[in-house]
């Protein structure tokens, strides 16, 4: 069976190339033309490898990364960055965030990027483990009160359990100062 490779790339004119290339060498190519878009297309199919564009219109490579390497049904892929920028500091952020490797759009040929490709799925994936934070919300606390109001959650307990609720916290790498992704969590419900 074929390897299949989802190719994030918002240039029509790269994308296509790189479809023609890959096809070629035997893979198969699932094509998304941006961030949004690459997400959607993972919720139903399983590539096994991404090759991640960083500058996309709607959302960009950082953020994309950041929900594949946090999200367990998608953490094990590996993703080549595949971007027009190559300053040391944005490789770093990247690989920080948990991308196999890192490729110059402009100092790579087609047959370089095909074999970085093999030699990324030749390797088994580095799975970066990313630590996440439940955060139990008091509800005299702060803005508890008007938080619980605003997302409807009747004093911040689960619609379908009453379990207390509270917010898991995910480290987001693609900002310069500790910044986090959040979401409502019921430990009974597991939801």
């Amino acid at each position: 069976m074929r390897d299949k490779i989802l190719l994030v790339e918002d240039s029509k004119t790269i994308q296509q190339l790189y479809r023609n290339k890959l096809t070629l060498e035997q893979y198969q190519v699932i094509t998304a033309d941006n961030g949004m878009e690459a997400i959607k297309i993972l919720s139903q199919e399983k590539p096994d490898i991404i090759l991640l564009d960083l500058m996309m219109p709607v959302m960009d490579g950082y953020k994309v990364l950041q929900v594949i390497k946090t999200d367990p049904k998608l953490s094990g892929i590996p993703v080549l960055v595949f971007s027009a920028k190559g300053q040391p500091e944005e490789v770093e952020k990247a690989l920080n965030l948990g991308a196999s490797g890192y490729i110059v759009k402009a100092t790579t040929k087609p047959n370089e990027v095909v074999e970085q490709i093999r030699k990324a799925l030749s390797q088994k994936p580095k799975v970066h483990e990313i630590t996440r934070y439940l955060i139990e919300i008091r509800e005299n606390a702060y803005d508890a009160k008007k938080l619980a109001s605003d997302y409807n959650m009747d004093e911040l307990r689960c619609q379908k359990c009453q379990a207390p609720m509270l917010l898991e916290l995910i480290p987001d790498f693609s900002h310069e100062t500790p910044w986090f992704s959040g979401r409502f969590f019921c430990p009974r419900c597991q939801t």
